[in-house]
C-alpha cells in the first residue's frame, strides 16, 4: 500500500467527521433559529440605564402615559362635521372598539365639546356630538384652536378629523416595569448593588415574555384595524400614525427585505459565480457554505437573545458577502495549485491551499472582528448589538470558511481541474501593475488630493435622526406618518416638567395664580418655537373652563372646579399633567419631524434659554419624552464615531504588527483603509447624508471589509518579494513583475469579491427602506475605492519601501 494513501484515507475520514459534525450543529441550531426575533420597538433605540431614558419612564408612569394610535379620517366629499361623516367615523370607532385590548376610541364626535354649556356638569357626556347632535357650523366654530382638540382629534384646517385608539395596559407588565423602574431610580444617584442587578434581571425575563407575546397582539391589532378600514376607504382617505404603526412597518419592510433582497443577492451571486468560475462546485459550495454560516448565526443569536433591530437588518448580508470573500480567496488559490500541478491528490491540494490561505484568511477575519467589536464600546445600545452580533457572524464565517469548506472539499468532490480565465480582468490587473510602475509619483499625488477633498467633507457631518426620513417617498407608510406628522400635531412626544416652587404652593389651593400664569407663560413660549406641534396642559381646561363661566376663573374657583368633578373626569381632564403628590405640572408637545430644517439641538438651546427668559432656573424645571432621549443620543454619534474609528485603527495596527511583525507594514496596510473611510465619510458629509442610528456603522463597514483585501496584498506581495529575494537582488523590471503576480494572483480574488459585494449590495439601493438603500450604496462605493487604493497606492508604498 502506498505510504502516502493511508494518511489520505484517515485525512478523508477525519474530513467526513467534520461534516458530519457541522451538520449536525447546523439542525439543532436551524430548530433555534425559528426563536429569531426582529424587534422594531422604540426601546431598541434606548441605552436602558440612561438617565433620560429613566427620567421619561418615571414622568410616564406617573401621568399615566398611553399607549395609542391615530387614525386620520379624510372625507373625500361633504362637510367633516356633517352628520353623515360624523355617524360614518361613529360606526368606524364603534367597530374598532370591537378589538379587544381597546379601551377606548376618542373622536370628535364622543367627546365633550362643551358647545353652548354654561357651567361643568358632572355628566359631561351629556356635552357630546352624539349626545347634542351639534349642528356643523357650531363645531367647526367651537373646534377653531380648540385647546384640547386641535391637532389631535381635528388638524388646524378642518379638513380631516381623527380617532384615538387607546389600549388597554397589561397590568401584570405595568407593575413588572415599575418594580424595575423603583430600581433604576437609584441610578440617577448611585450605582446599583449586586442584589438590585440580579433582581433587575429577574423583573426583566419576566417583562420579556409579556412584551414579545404583547408584539404579536399590536401586530395583528394594527393588520386588523387596516382591514377594517378597508371597507371605508372608497369614499374616504385614511392615514395612520403612532409608535405602534411604526414598529408594525419597520418590521414588515426588515422581513420584507430580509426576503426580497436577500433572494436577490442570491441570485446575483450564483450569477456571478457561474459567470467567473464557470464550474458547478465552485458555484454550489460556497452557496451552500454560506447558508450553513448564515443558519448557524441566527440561531446562535437566537440562544443568546439577541434581536434584529433596523440597525442591526443587514448583519447577514454582511456575514454572506464576508464569507464568500474568504472563500474565493481559498477557490483563487486553490485553482492557482490546480495550474501549477503540484499535488496529484484532492487531500494533499485542499491541505496545501488551506496552509498557503489560513494566516491572511485568519488574520483578515480577526481584523474584521476587532472591527465591529469596538462598536460593543459605542455608548449607543443598538450599536453595541450589531458589534456582538457581527463577532458572532465573523466567528461562524471563520469556522465554516477555514474548517468546513475544505472538508467537504475533500470528502465528496475530487480534484477540479477547470480554471476560467477572464482576459478583461487579467488585462486590468497588468495594466494597473504596469502604472504602478510607472507613474508611482502621480498615483500619490493623486490619491492626497482626493483624499483631501473628500476629506474636508468629514466636517461637515451632522448628526440628525427622523423615523420619517427611514422610508422611501413612495411607500404609503410615509405618505401616513407624514399626514399626520403635519396635520396632526407631530410625531415625537416631548415634554416640560415644572415644579412647582414653594412660593407658589398655598393651601389648600390646588393650583395658585402665578402658577397658572408660569405655565401659561411656557405654553405661549413653546407655540411660538418652529416645529412644536400640538401642546397640551392645565393651562388648556382653565381656558375652556374660563369660556364656559363667561369670566377669568379665579384661583379659589378653580380648586372647587377640580375637587367636584368626578374622579374619571378629573383624571381625564388633569390626570395626565398635573401630579398634586409631586407638586409638578406637565406640558405635552409634539414636535413636527418633517419640519424643513429642523434642528434639534437648536432646538433645545433655544428652549432652555427661553424658560431661563422667563425666570426659570434649570432645577425649576425637566425636560423629557422621546425626543429628548434621541437627541441625547443623536449628540453622542459624532463622539462615538471618533472613538469607535481611534479604536479600530489602534487595534487594527497592533494586529498588523502581530501579523507582519513590522510597523513599517503595518502603517502601510492602514494607510489604504484610512484613504476609504476618509472617502466614504466625506461623501457622507458633502452629500448631506447624516450621522444617525444606521449610517454610523458605515465607516467600520468599509473598513472591516476593506482590511481583509488589504491583508491578502500585502501577504501575497510579501510572498513573492520573498522568493524573488531568494534568487537575488530586485531591478526595476522585478519589481515590476513582484506587483504583476500579486496582482494575477490575489488580483483576481480581490476583484471577484469586490465585484460580488458591489453587485450584491447594490441591490439595495431599489429598497424602500432608506437606511438600507444607503447602506448598500454606501458599501459598494467604499468597496470600489478599497479596490482602487489596494491596486494603486498601496503597491506603490510596498514597491517604495519594501523592495
Amino acid at each position: 500500500m502506498n505510504n502516502r494513501t493511508l494518511p489520505d484515507k484517515k485525512i478523508a475520514l477525519f474530513a467526513k467527521v467534520i461534516c458530519l459534525f457541522f451538520i449536525i450543529l447546523t439542525g439543532f441550531l436551524a430548530w433555534q433559529a425559528t426563536h429569531f426575533e426582529i424587534d422594531a420597538s422604540a426601546d431598541t433605540l434606548l441605552v436602558d440605564n440612561n438617565r433620560h431614558h429613566i427620567i421619561s419612564q418615571m414622568s410616564d408612569q406617573r401621568y399615566g402615559a398611553q399607549e395609542f394610535i391615530l387614525i386620520a379620517f379624510k372625507p373625500k366629499s361633504g362637510d367633516i362635521f356633517s352628520h353623515e361623516n360624523l355617524a360614518k367615523l361613529t360606526k368606524l370607532g364603534n367597530e374598532i372598539s370591537a378589538i379587544d385590548r381597546v379601551s377606548q376610541v376618542r373622536s370628535i364626535a364622543n367627546v365633550p365639546i362643551f358647545a353652548n354649556a354654561t357651567n361643568f356638569s358632572g355628566d359631561v357626556n351629556s356635552l357630546t356630538w352624539q349626545a347634542q347632535q351639534y349642528p356643523a357650523d357650531l363645531l367647526q366654530k367651537t373646534l377653531k384652536n380648540h385647546p384640547l382638540y386641535e391637532g389631535l382629534l381635528v388638524n388646524k384646517q378642518q379638513t380631516a378629523l381623527a380617532l384615538q385608539v387607546v389600549f388597554q395596559e397589561d397590568q401584570t407588565l405595568v407593575n413588572l416595569q415599575a418594580e424595575s423602574l423603583a430600581i433604576k431610580q437609584h441610578l440617577l444617584e448611585r450605582d446599583l448593588q449586586a442584589s438590585e442587578k440580579a433582581q433587575l434581571a429577574t423583573l426583566k425575563n419576566k417583562q420579556d415574555v409579556i412584551s414579545k407575546s404583547l408584539d404579536k397582539t399590536r401586530i395583528e391589532e394594527i393588520t386588523r384595524i387596516r382591514n377594517i378600514i378597508k371597507k371605508y376607504g372608497t369614499e374616504n382617505e385614511f392615514y395612520l400614525g403612532g409608535n405602534n404603526l411604526l414598529a408594525y412597518e419597520l418590521i414588515n419592510i426588515i422581513e420584507s427585505d430580509l426576503l426580497l433582497f436577500g433572494s436577490i443577492i442570491l441570485i446575483a451571486v450564483i450569477v456571478i459565480l457561474t459567470y467567473l468560475f464557470r464550474q458547478f462546485s465552485w458555484v454550489f459550495l460556497p452557496i451552500f457554505c454560506c447558508t450553513v454560516s448564515v443558519i448557524i448565526t441566527l440561531g446562535l443569536l437566537a440562544v443568546f437573545a439577541l434581536k434584529v433591530t433596523v440597525i442591526s437588518a443587514n448583519v447577514i448580508a454582511l456575514q454572506i458577502i464576508l464569507s464568500l470573500a474568504m472563500i474565493i480567496h481559498i477557490i483563487i488559490q486553490y485553482q492557482e495549485f490546480v495550474e501549477a500541478e503540484r499535488f496529484h491528490t484532492q487531500t494533499a491540494l485542499v491541505l496545501a491551499t488551506i496552509k498557503s490561505k489560513f494566516k491572511p484568511c485568519f488574520f483578515a477575519a480577526i481584523t474584521t472582528t476587532v472591527g465591529f467589536a469596538t462598536l460593543i464600546f459605542s455608548s449607543v445600545q443598538p450599536v453595541i448589538s450589531f458589534g456582538w452580533m457581527m463577532v458572532i457572524a465573523m466567528s461562524v464565517s471563520v469556522l465554516v470558511s477555514l474548517i468546513f469548506f475544505p472538508a467537504l472539499l475533500i470528502s465528496f468532490f475530487s480534484i477540479q481541474k477547470h480554471v476560467a480565465k477572464h482576459s478583461l480582468i487579467e488585462g486590468f490587473m497588468s495594466g494597473m501593475a504596469t502604472l504602478v510602475n510607472r507613474i508611482p509619483t502621480k498615483i500619490s499625488l493623486f490619491t492626497i488630493i482626493v483624499t483631501l477633498a473628500f476629506g474636508v467633507g468629514c466636517f461637515k457631518l451632522t448628526a440628525e435622526n427622523s423615523f420619517l426620513n427611514y422610508f422611501s417617498t413612495s411607500t404609503d407608510v410615509k405618505r401616513e406618518l407624514t399626514f399626520i406628522d403635519q396635520e396632526f400635531g407631530g410625531s415625537t412626544t416631548f415634554d416640560v416638567l415644572y415644579k412647582i416652587p414653594k412660593s407658589q404652593q398655598k393651601q389648600p389651593l390646588i393650583l395658585s395664580a402665578e402658577t397658572v400664569q408660569t405655565i401659561t407663560a411656557i405654553q405661549t413660549m413653546l407655540s411660538q418655537q418652529k416645529a412644536i406641534g400640538n401642546i397640551t396642559s392645565v393651562a388648556d381646561f382653565t381656558r375652556i373652563a374660563q369660556v364656559v363661566n363667561g369670566k377669568p376663573l379665579t384661583e379659589y374657583e378653580l380648586t372647587v372646579l377640580y375637587k367636584s368633578l368626578d374622579k374619571d373626569i378629573q383624571q381625564d381632564l388633569f390626570g395626565g399633567y398635573f401630579s398634586p403628590s409631586n407638586n409638578e405640572l406637565r406640558i405635552s408637545t409634539r414636535i413636527q419631524d418633517s419640519y424643513q430644517g429642523l434642528n434639534r439641538a437648536d432646538l433645545l438651546k433655544n428652549i432652555h434659554q427661553e424658560l431661563a427668559n422667563l425666570g426659570l432656573a434649570k432645577s425649576d424645571y425637566q425636560l423629557t419624552g422621546l425626543f429628548v432621549l434621541y437627541q441625547h443620543i443623536l449628540t453622542k454619534l459624532v463622539d462615538s464615531q471618533i472613538l469607535t474609528l481611534l479604536m479600530v485603527y489602534a487595534a487594527m495596527t497592533v494586529i498588523l504588527m502581530v501579523i507582519f511583525s513590522s510597523l513599517k507594514i503595518a502603517v502601510i496596510s492602514l494607510i489604504p483603509n484610512i484613504i476609504t473611510t476618509a472617502i466614504i465619510m466625506g461623501i457622507m458629509g458633502w452629500f448631506a447624508i447624516p450621522l444617525d442610528l444606521m449610517t454610523i456603522t458605515i465607516a467600520t463597514v468599509a473598513m472591516g471589509i476593506s482590511m481583509d483585501d488589504t491583508i491578502h496584498y500585502v501577504h501575497r506581495y510579501l510572498e513573492e518579494n520573498s522568493n524573488i529575494s531568494k534568487k537575488g537582488s530586485a531591478d526595476s523590471s522585478t519589481k515590476l513583475n513582484i506587483i504583476k503576480q500579486t496582482n494575477l494572483s490575489v488580483g483576481y480574488a480581490l476583484m471577484y469579491t469586490t465585484l460580488i459585494i458591489i453587485i450584491g449590495f447594490g441591490m439595495l439601493v431599489f429598497s424602500n427602506f432608506v437606511p438600507s438603500m444607503l447602506f448598500g450604496l454606501l458599501t459598494s462605493i467604499a468597496m470600489f475605492v478599497a479596490l482602487i487604493t489596494d491596486m494603486t497606492i498601496l503597491p506603490v508604498m510596498l514597491k517604495k519601501y519594501l523592495t
